[in-house]
């Protein structure tokens, strides 16, 4: 009875906790935070490109042309072009499956139209009062599923304490807890009609730990949650921006 107890107790703890992970941008001053170059993908962007501060994209440019409220009032339409995988050399994309990495890029775009398309009108023509969306995925590394749910089990013997510490120093290193995901994007803003380019950034997100809880979430099991999640991030974010760039009072902020 006791047994039978403690796996209906197991169970409901399963389906209580179940839900997406979390993400979180890599400390600047690990390797992950600061080994950030371009790909290619953002053209002659780059040498214009400076570090982002707190909350913002690793790095970041924005056309000084468009900093005042009014010159993002008249856009009301959003043309978002297919996501484009644009790897390196080093880049890891090129070890996950084509039906992996077409799963990731269809669901980026999906989050992208769900996110923009509460506040403009999603189109497939650039136009006139039009903001143009030009995303690229330049690395992706899935999550080691067995090894991420087995971290989260505490050591019974031993010195206390003492996998917690390891766990943190190779995350304070590398910027990156043991067994995460990872993925990186270039993206920019253009106008539409006349292309002008309105914002670029680089940025990169990492699977976050959730000490214990995170054993009972369904998300932890899925190699590449942790990649979906920062999409859904960037794509929040990226609502938020344009709404208080619009002036709006209602903006709501992403969730990490």
């Amino acid at each position: 009875m006791k047994s039978r107890l403690s796996t209906l107790t197991l169970t409901a703890a399963l389906i209580t906790l179940a839900g997406c992970s979390s993400t979180s941008q890599p400390g600047r001053h690990t390797s992950l935070g600061e080994d950030v170059t371009g790909s290619g993908f953002l053209g002659d962007i780059y040498p214009k490109m400076k570090e982002g501060e707190d909350k913002e994209a690793l790095r970041l440019y924005r056309n000084p042309k468009f900093a005042s409220t009014a010159s993002f009032t008249h856009y009301n339409k959003v043309l978002i072009d297919p996501i484009k995988l644009y790897a390196g050399p080093k880049s890891k994309l090129h070890d996950a499956p084509a039906t992996d990495t077409a799963a990731i890029v269809q669901g980026f775009h999906q989050q992208l139209t769900e996110q923009l398309g509460k506040d403009y009108q999603i189109v497939n023509q650039p136009g006139p009062d039009t903001l143009q969306i030009s995303v690229a995925i330049v690395d992706a590394e899935a999550a080691d599923a067995s090894m991420k749910a087995a971290s989260y089990i505490p050591i019974p013997i031993g010195l206390p304490g003492a996998k917690a510490a390891t766990m943190q120093t190779i995350t304070q290193t590398t910027g990156k807890p043991p067994f995460t995901g990872q993925v990186t994007i270039e993206g920019k803003i253009d106008d539409a009609r006349t292309g002008e380019v309105i914002a670029a950034e680089i940025d990169r997100r990492v699977g976050s730990r959730r000490p214990i809880i995170g054993l009972f979430e369904s998300s932890t099991y899925d190699s590449w949650s942790d990649v979906n999640a920062a999409g859904l991030y960037w794509a929040e974010r990226l609502r938020y921006r344009l709404c208080e760039r619009r002036g709006a009072s209602d903006c709501v902020q992403a969730s990490e």
